[in-house]
């Protein structure tokens, strides 16, 4: 008689051999309906599991993976997710669990592989999903495997998954009005690639300003990075917009700080100064913001709290694996320094263009 083994119930119940193992092992990381479904499965293939583990092997087997997209941009140089991973770490390690980290690179076929290969993994207790464009069918199947699952800063609409967010559009009103407020009018806007949702909201919040302002948006003050959008990026889109466009923009609104950091030293490269000629504001409130000259004027994301609500959230999902999803949204605040002034007309209607016309 052949031996029915863990593969055989997995392969009939369609999931994975580590939620059948799950299963027997008593792990509480798994819906009724999947217990019911693997447990009939087994008793009808005859299959007879091991022993349940002993509650000591249970409580030193827990591992939680944060899965961080770096098609964009690097982990290891990517100032905002590692305090948001250092927010998730303070969390879990309080309950024992151990953190590893995976990486996907936009190409769906390898991806999927990274990604199933993590459910060979018994001691997988939950997955955190982190970076740019998370594609949904890495969500789907891990849903499908019955997973905890947290989302950071990725927000998948059409997906009933737990997610902490930023108010992004609200953060980019904010610094446009604020820029309004001062009397500008033309402000230009720098961004990455609206494919991913963070900073598609944050050109949402910088069109609904100038909406409510009745400033008219004009084309020749926006310019978008992809598919990456850092430093380098941003001075290269800054000096295209400056060099071209009839009027200069007396302020700049960047998607990231990163980008800032580039406008400014376009700026600066074309012997302007900020904020006396172009105001220049940021959003992220990475660490370097406070340590430029001058001092960046950005939004300021709870980066390392949103690692905290993630952390809380999966250890939540992991001791209730059928409570309702949740998506969080984070407040964000405004951080006025150096980098931005109030306009001058006089400057602003002769000084402005006689400048221009200096080096274009």
């Amino acid at each position: 008689m052949v031996k029915v083994t863990v593969k055989d119930v997995a392969r009939a119940a369609n999931v994975s051999p580590a939620t059948v193992s799950r299963v027997f092992n008593n792990n509480p990381n798994i819906s009724a309906e999947t217990r019911e479904l693997v447990v009939t499965t087994a008793a009808k293939l005859g299959y007879k599991p091991r022993a349940p583990k002993s509650e000591r092997q249970e409580a030193i087997s827990k591992n939680i993976a944060i899965v961080f997209n770096n098609r964009l941009t690097s982990l290891a140089d990517d100032p905002f997710y590692g305090q948001v991973i250092g927010g998730i770490e303070q969390i879990v390690s309080q309950k024992n669990y151990n953190l590893f980290f995976r990486t996907v690179t936009g190409h769906l076929d390898s991806d999927l592989e990274r990604v199933e290969s993590l459910f060979n993994d018994e001691k997988l207790a939950g997955i955190i999903l982190a970076g740019y464009e998370i594609n949904e069918r890495l969500v789907k199947r891990i849903k499908e495997n019955n997973l905890p699952l947290v989302l950071v800063d990725s927000n998948l609409y059409d997906e009933n998954v737990n997610m902490i967010l930023n108010d992004n559009t609200a953060g980019a009103r904010a610094a446009v009005d604020y820029l309004i407020s001062l009397g500008h009018r033309r402000i230009g806007f720098i961004g990455g690639p609206l494919t991913h949702t963070s900073l598609d909201e944050r050109y949402i919040g910088y069109k609904q300003a100038l909406r409510r302002a009745g400033v008219r948006k004009s084309e020749e003050y926006i310019a978008f990075c992809k598919p990456k959008f850092d430093a380098d990026d941003g001075y290269r889109a800054a000096l295209t917009m400056l060099r071209n466009c009839h009027l200069l923009p007396t302020a700049i609104f960047a998607a990231n700080d990163m980008l800032a950091i580039g406008v400014m030293r376009a700026v600066f490269d074309l012997d302007l100064n900020i904020p006396n000629d172009i105001s220049v504001v940021g959003f992220d409130d990475i660490s370097m913001a406070q340590h430029t000259i001058p001092q960046l004027t950005t939004v300021r994301i709870q980066k390392r709290e949103m690692g905290i609500m993630a952390g809380k959230r999966l250890l939540e999902l992991i001791e209730e694996p059928d409570v309702k999803p949740i998506k969080v949204i984070v407040g964000v605040e405004l951080v006025v320094r150096d980098s931005v002034a109030e306009i001058n007309e006089v400057h602003s209607e002769s000084g402005i263009i006689s400048k221009k016309e200096a080096y274009s």
